[in-house]
């Protein structure tokens, strides 16, 4: 039986497809000897630029479709949810199989939930429409903010390493948290041991990186790494709850900080993700 989460990637994938065969079919390729001529030289340059429109388009639409998609089956998938979770605290009456087939569904549930939003948020960080409020943000208190959230749910250890003078970074600070609390996610579903948070001063930015000991991302995958429902292990993901997106958003928001998020790693040794932002100061 295809399940949600397959039905959702096939139908993203399907658009795409479908959107690069139409705009394709839109150009018939010249000769060589037509290639030479300067009148069919301003005609490719033309196409091209037809081509990137008919390819934004596309790709607006796709955002669109998902943002919709998403709408429509988060909310009855939630309200499910909500009776699975009912009867749970009520399972003293189930037998041992009924408990382990029911916390197989939730799980299950829970994870096409997180997919639903992910692709939402997704859909609705359009770079041209992203609305900021940048302000002159204290590195080392935001992100002692973001630790102390996570210390309250997960049972890990977090190192600050920085220097005592303030660094400061022109961001928007619920955008920044947004993004350092999907990279400690990340670090924490990949990593059992400790999560190093490094803070530098580099001439005019500002480096925050977050380092983990886990298992490490395969060379041929960290280009990649940061591509829309992207996974470098399936199988490891639908045991953490990974949809492959949490990266992406990431990236989308600190670029259009105009920063940049880039990663480091060695299989067996661990990631770091380090982020990049113009220093305020």
């Amino acid at each position: 039986m295809i399940s949600i989460w397959n039905l959702f990637e096939f139908i993203l994938i399907s658009i795409t497809i479908m959107g690069a065969i139409t705009i394709t079919k839109s150009f018939s390729r010249p000769n060589r000897r037509e290639m030479l001529m300067p009148q069919n030289i301003l005609q490719i340059n033309s196409a091209k630029e037809d081509l990137m429109i008919s390819l934004s388009q596309v790709q607006a639409e796709q955002r669109q479709l998902i943002g919709n998609f998403s709408h429509e089956l988060r909310t009855p998938l939630t309200v499910v949810y909500g009776y699975m979770q009912s009867i749970h605290r009520r399972s003293e009456n189930l037998t041992e199989l009924q408990k382990d087939v029911l916390k197989i569904a939730m799980l299950e549930m829970q994870h096409t939930i997180n997919l639903l939003q992910e692709s939402l948020d997704l859909a609705r960080l359009d770079r041209d429409s992203i609305c900021f409020l940048p302000t002159s943000v204290t590195l080392q208190n935001l992100v002692l903010e973001v630790i102390a959230n996570f210390d309250k749910a997960e049972e890990r250890e977090f190192v600050l390493e920085s220097e005592e003078k303030p660094i400061f970074v022109l961001a928007d600070v619920d955008r920044l948290k947004q993004v350092l609390s999907r990279l400690i996610d990340n670090a924490i579903r990949y990593s059992d041991t400790m999560i190093t948070i490094k803070l530098e001063k580099l001439d005019s930015y500002a480096a925050i990186s977050i380092c983990d000991r886990g298992c490490g991302i395969p060379i041929q995958d960290q280009p990649h790494i940061f591509s829309p429902f992207y996974r470098v292990d399936r199988s490891r993901s639908r045991i953490t709850g990974g949809v492959g997106l949490g990266l992406t958003i990431a990236k989308v928001l600190v670029e259009a900080m105009g920063g940049d998020l880039s990663v480091d790693s060695q299989m067996g040794k661990g990631s770091t993700f380090k982020v990049m932002l113009k220093s305020s100061i």
